[in-house]
């Protein structure tokens, strides 16, 4: 295990979020993009995508592709709904069309960051209700807006933030200093909002303190003892916010805590904005909103899922209004445009009650997975084959959620394989697009050491908390790639020839005994060859070994995403070193790592050698010690005794209260987990 490269390698894929804004009464909406393939007219229920809070117009261009009457003498009959629950809309005849308008509230996950809304064709709405606003009375206030800046340049699984990406450290003592630009900006109140990750603890207490500068004027000063999320806020009022400003952290040293360090998150910025804002949307300070134009229509959005209208603003551009509440400010019809709309795919779950052998697998890779499916059919296994997308509408609102892909496999009662064919992401934003990369959802746990934790294995979890369905992943994200894995499983089960064993250790004392206590539980163990990473010609004779033919290679030591041991006996390029398949079993640490934003590990790269390299993978993507790797190896060694498939031998081994909970989760087959093991071990 090598914690500190694992420090270094968890690299940093920059995604940007700051949030530009586009002004909402003159924002050219462009026509709405509508995806995928329908009958307009038959299918009756659409996914409406948005990507962020606020009024959103369905033009009646956008409405007629779907097949509505948008000339009708009444409004269409159309319901919307977000997660089973009614959002109220607000039909408008634009130029003898109708069109439909409605407020987007934003539900942002850890796998999404847009929201998705079902609309039902011919099917009753709720319509936005109204509501007269209280009598504008002086002073008008303007509204309060919120900016916020945030950068995910770097993946902290450590961090216990929703979402583990974080912008930027400060080493006590430290201190960054941004420049930030508030348009239209008039005197009152300024809150500014920090989110940091607290990655240091010491002996003090405090062993962390903070200070934000506005212009090089303290503003606040914080202070806390060790690790984890700070969400901390200061206010003032500005007698002049306009224009540019500087916003400086400062980190000083604290005795005895060593060179603190904090990863800032981000932070928002609430002021007086002197009109509408580009987003629409403002917070009231008293009672009387000042909302810079006239003839705007508000809404009451304080409560985001049942908006009520109050109406437009007046002449003078007020409206009465509730101190505290949230408002968005707009004309209906330029509102911001959906970013795409797509007809839904409905799941047939009674037609699935009997399967045995589950793939979930994008369209694209359906084909090349026929012959795998063929002959799972042949040895008796009931089989079936789902997009993942058709899960996702089905079980999860629309959105890549793992707990849509938990419902399906909870309601197969006869389930014993699943199968997940492509890769996973730990981007935020890795499900939102449509591109070209194959990808199925992974659920996160949280581990001791790594700290967020892909885990396949949660997929199917019983009321005692432990895994009910053999669970493996063909991680590549083209169909090349999953056209090598059905080919090398394949091969694997048909060659005739068994596997031999290799056994391999790192040359610690705590590894090898650790292999001479499972030597006796592997078929052919005693009579294996053995290699340690210390001894001559090491690397060689391993790979050697390897090219022999069939192989089932188990491997005891440390590990990374790119290495096994320190003497680098086995890097991630050595599947092209051997052209032979084999089964690896690494009891080690990360190298199965198949979600990492920016690293391959030595798992993928191996199965993605055609031929030969790895059929499967059952190994770690978190970090472990032997005390909590051992019992799980015995069990699943002993298990293999009795089981035929690698994915019935490891849930066998993990259905037990002696396996460790970091184990359980942060081992996984990378593989087809009705893989057969043949006679060899």
């Amino acid at each position: 295990m090598d914690a500190k490269t694992l420090m270094k390698r968890l690299s940093l894929l920059t995604l940007l979020i700051l949030l530009w804004f586009v002004p909402a009464c003159n924002h050219d909406t462009g026509p709405t993009p509508i995806s995928g393939d329908f009958v307009p007219g038959e299918q009756q229920s659409f996914f409406i995508d948005v990507a962020e809070e606020g009024g959103v117009w369905l033009a009646p261009e956008a409405l007629k592709a779907l097949g509505v009457d948008v000339d009708a003498a009444n409004a269409p009959a159309l319901r919307l709904s977000w997660n089973g629950q009614t959002i109220p809309t607000h039909s408008i005849e634009d130029e003898g069309q109708w069109g439909l308008f409605f407020f987007a509230p934003a539900f942002h996950t850890r796998y999404n960051q847009g929201t998705s809304f079902l609309l039902e064709l011919n099917a009753t709405g709720t319509p936005i209700p109204t509501q007269t606003p209280a009598e504008a009375t002086l002073p008008a206030l303007p509204g309060l807006t919120q900016v916020t800046w945030e950068e995910n340049r770097r993946y902290l699984p450590q961090a216990t933030a929703a979402i583990p990406w974080l912008w930027q450290p400060i080493y006590a003592p430290g201190e960054i200093a941004h420049t930030l630009n508030l348009t239209n900006a008039v005197t009152g109140p300024i809150t500014v909002t920090v989110r940091l990750w607290s990655h240091t603890r010491a002996t003090p207490t405090p062993d962390h303190q903070l200070q934000l500068y506005w212009d090089e004027e303290l503003k606040g000063q914080w202070e806390w003892a060790g690790q984890g999320m700070q969400t901390l806020t200061t206010s003032w009022d500005e007698a002049a916010p306009q224009g540019n400003h500087t916003l400086t952290l400062n980190t000083p040293s604290i005795s005895d805590a060593g060179i603190a360090i904090v990863w800032i998150d981000g932070w928002d910025i609430t002021y007086p904005h002197a009109a509408v804002p580009p987003s629409g949307l403002l917070q009231a300070q008293g009672a009387t909103l000042d909302a810079g134009k006239d003839g705007l229509m508000v809404l009451d959005v304080t409560e985001a899922l049942a908006p009520v209208a109050l109406g437009e603003t007046t002449p003078d551009g007020n409206i009465g209004v509730e101190p505290g509440h949230r408002y968005w400010i707009g004309d209906l019809k330029t509102a911001t445009a959906p970013v795409r709309v797509r007809p839904t795919l409905s799941l047939d779950v009674t037609s699935l009650a009997d399967t045995t052998y589950l793939v979930i697998a994008p369209t694209a890779a359906h084909e090349v997975l026929e012959p795998l499916l063929a002959h799972r059919q042949a040895e008796g296994l009931v089989t079936a084959v789902v997009t993942p997308q058709a899960i996702y509408d089905t079980f999860g609102a629309g959105r890549a959620e793992p707990e849509a892909i938990s419902g399906l496999v909870q309601s197969l009662p006869a389930l014993r394989y699943l199968l997940l064919v492509g890769d996973a992401v730990a981007d935020p934003a890795g499900y939102d697009t449509e591109g070209q990369s194959l990808r199925v959802v992974v659920p996160f746990t949280r581990t001791a050491v790594l700290g967020e934790t892909p885990t396949d294995g949660r997929y199917s979890v019983n009321a005692e908390g432990f895994p009910t369905v053999a669970v493996g992943r063909f991680p590549a994200e083209t169909v090349a790639g999953i056209k090598v894995l059905v080919e090398k499983t394949l091969l694997w089960e048909t060659t005739e020839s068994p596997p031999t064993v290799v056994l391999v250790t790192d040359n610690e004392l705590r590894f090898s005994d650790m292999l001479d206590a499972l030597i006796p539980l592997i078929s052919g163990g005693a009579e294996a060859e053995r290699i340690d990473s210390g001894e001559e010609r090491s690397r060689e004779r391993l790979l050697e070994a390897l090219n022999r033919g069939p192989t089932w290679f188990n491997y005891t030591g440390h590990g990374s995403l790119t290495r096994l041991c320190d003497e680098e006996i086995l890097t991630i390029n050595d599947g092209e070193n051997w052209k032979q398949p084999s089964v690896v079993v690494a009891w080690t640490c990360l190298a199965g790592h198949f979600a990492h934003p920016t690293q391959a590990s030595i798992a993928e790269a191996w199965m993605q050698t055609a031929g030969g390299g790895a059929v499967a993978f059952l190994g770690p993507v978190g970090e472990t010690t032997t005390f909590e790797q051992r019992p799980a190896a015995q069990a699943f060694y002993a298990a293999l005794s009795q089981q035929r498939r690698i994915g019935d031998a490891w849930l066998q081994a993990i259905q037990t209260e002696t396996s460790a909970p970091d184990v359980r989760w942060g081992f996984l087959v990378l593989g087809d987990p009705a893989l057969d093991v043949k006679p060899g071990p």
